[in-house]
């Protein structure tokens, strides 16, 4: 019954005001996950194997001239067990950006954003995606989902807590995106305050930027962001990727590293990705291979390698079946 009530408050508006529009989406993904190593074994299913699970909430207003107004809700769900979470990893939520957020219960952490776009571009507020997630993100053939999920985000908690919950999203980001241009460079540059009391130092601000190039088959990214921490040091990043599209197949390339500086506890995390994603049939033939190495002050020296195949067999443009193979090496 709500949910029909729902529907029809989205429809009187949508009669009331013939430009505005509100959209329920979603996507619902499970997969069974069989893994092994040399502490313990698993299997079971899990949620978000190929795609992130998640209920959202689109809403988008023409206000004349060209400017559109926007809002978008967006929550992680755990599709196996039909609960609500966070996030889908542990940590990887944060509303001061600089510790984590606990885990569980139904929350619009995913996405929650605010905006006005128009021919200058746009201007987003809220709870976003990073511009240096968004180009991980670009440049990994398993879309940072599933067994084959990049090494260099799923290795970003090396340092500290803030090291996770800065990577994927931000809270109270304020991101300007440039419009689409006919040269195909494009820009973007997000910037959250620290929001701490004028007695406390200065942490938990985030800024980011991201120049991009697509045009034809080529595409091409740079992005660096940094997290103001006072007790352990900023966390800095440094991204670059490029792909190019042959049509028969699409390689890929990044190169990622993040660097924490503070007395005593100077750190180093580099790595790169190289993978390629290829038609195949009705689906998509994806493999990748990257490497990560870490080294700290206080910490232990580190390397990890992965090595990913899988495959994607859509049914139609909306229901898939996938497999994916995955081989860690962690020292």
């Amino acid at each position: 019954m709500k949910m029909k009530w729902i529907a029809l408050a989205a429809l009187l508006a949508t009669q009331a005001h013939a430009q505005s529009s509100v959209t329920l989406y979603g996507v619902m993904d499970v997969g069974f996950v069989s893994g092994s190593g040399d502490v313990a074994n698993w299997k079971g299913l899990a949620s978000g194997r190929n795609m992130s699970s998640r209920l959202g909430f689109r809403g988008a207003e023409d206000l004349g001239g060209g400017m559109k107004a926007s809002f978008v809700l967006e929550t992680d769900i755990a599709a196996d067990t039909g609960t609500g979470v966070t996030t889908p990893f542990a940590g990887w939520s944060s509303t001061d950006n600089k510790s984590a957020s606990a885990n569980g219960s139904l929350q619009f952490n995913r996405v929650s954003t605010i905006g006005l776009s128009g021919h200058w571009g746009s201007v987003t507020a809220g709870r976003n995606y990073t511009p240096t997630f968004l180009l991980d993100f670009a440049y990994d053939p398993f879309g940072e989902n599933g067994a084959g999920a990049s090494l260099l985000t799923m290795t970003s908690a090396y340092f500290n807590t803030a090291g996770s919950v800065n990577h994927l999203r931000a809270s109270n980001l304020i991101t300007y995106t440039t419009p689409a241009h006919s040269s195909g460079l494009s820009a973007m540059v997000a910037i959250a305050p620290s929001e701490t009391v004028s007695t406390a130092a200065k942490e938990g601000g985030v800024t980011s930027i991201k120049l991009g190039y697509a045009k034809g088959p080529l595409m091409a990214d740079i992005a660096s962001a940094q997290t103001k921490l006072a007790s352990s040091g900023d966390i800095k990043t440094t991204s670059i990727g490029a792909a190019y599209d042959f049509g028969a197949i699409k390689p890929m390339f990044e190169y990622s590293r993040d660097e924490l500086g503070a007395a005593g506890a100077n750190a180093v995390k580099k790595g790169y990705l190289a993978g390629a994603i290829a038609p195949l049939g009705s689906g998509q033939a994806r493999f990748s291979y990257s490497k990560v190495d870490r080294t700290a002050d206080n910490a232990t020296a580190g390397q990890v390698t992965q090595m990913a195949v899988g495959y994607v067999h859509n049914l139609s443009k909306r229901t898939a079946l996938y497999g994916t193979y995955s081989h860690v090496s962690n020292t």
